[in-house]
């Protein structure tokens, strides 16, 4: 069974529909899709059974619209915020501060990552997750090939498999908060541990140096070169060796 999107004829309908997939996306974010039912759905919407049917028929459909919905803008705003950035590098600098903006302006795209892994496993609307991330994936794959062409990113490892992984580390880390950190909807924690990320990114990828007011050299703890450095500090003095008195001879 494939979703089946419910247009409304007039504004006031569209701003409905808009307000019921928000309202899912938080739903499904606190309690998860397993564990959300229809009259939650129902009562967290505030509309009665027979208009809220009237937008989505089920669950399912529900939660696939939330998910292709979130997916679309996050594709939409993150393409165009990057592609203000002259090279690729910069563009894979810039994916993160992006996409935290994102979490931060909407809380419900803290489910994206919960509800595609629990609709991956339904196999009636498995294939269309897969291919809402297989976008994501291109979009990545497609900044770390320009870069490795250009000579900002090594070469020698496969664009798409690269991005699978980093997309697969952000995603990560969002269950990992989440368990750690229940309800917190990732915060502070989480994007101190993302720029952790892009710093590791940083070093293993990236052969052009960051401008100085990049999140990548923002994130990069420096060693300071002054006299009073701990390293400075820590390093042992060779003390002088001591002159022997002088004698004065005998007259």
């Amino acid at each position: 069974m494939t979703a089946t999107r419910r247009v409304p004829a007039t504004a006031k309908g569209e701003a409905t529909r808009a307000f019921l997939l928000r309202t899912a996306a938080q739903v499904f974010g606190e309690r998860g899709y397993a564990s959300t039912t229809q009259n939650d759905l129902i009562e967290a919407s505030g509309l009665t059974k027979g208009a809220f049917y009237f937008y989505f028929p089920s669950k399912s459909a529900l939660a696939l619209e939330v998910l292709q919905e979130q997916k679309t803008r996050w594709l939409t705003e993150i393409g165009e915020r990057i592609g203000t950035e002259a090279s690729a590098a910069d563009q894979l600098r810039a994916l993160v501060p992006a996409m935290l903006d994102l979490l931060a302006r909407d809380p419900g795209a803290w489910s994206v990552t919960r509800l595609s892994r629990e609709l991956a496993a339904d196999p009636e609307v498995g294939p269309q997750v897969s291919a809402v991330q297989a976008e994501w994936v291109s979009l990545v794959a497609e900044v770390i090939r320009r870069g490795q062409a250009d000579g900002d990113l090594r070469a020698g490892l496969d664009p798409e498999s690269l991005a699978t992984v980093l997309i697969g580390a952000f995603d990560g880390l969002k269950v990992l908060t989440d368990i750690l950190e229940p309800r917190s909807h990732g915060g502070k924690t989480f994007a101190r541990h993302v720029r952790t990320l892009l710093a590791v990114v940083e070093q293993a990828l990236v052969t052009t140096p960051a401008h100085s007011g990049s999140p990548a050299t923002a994130a990069r703890p420096t060693t300071p070169a002054h006299s009073g450095s701990p390293a400075t500090a820590a390093r042992p003095t060779t003390p002088a060796t001591p002159t022997a008195p002088v004698r004065k001879r005998s007259p």
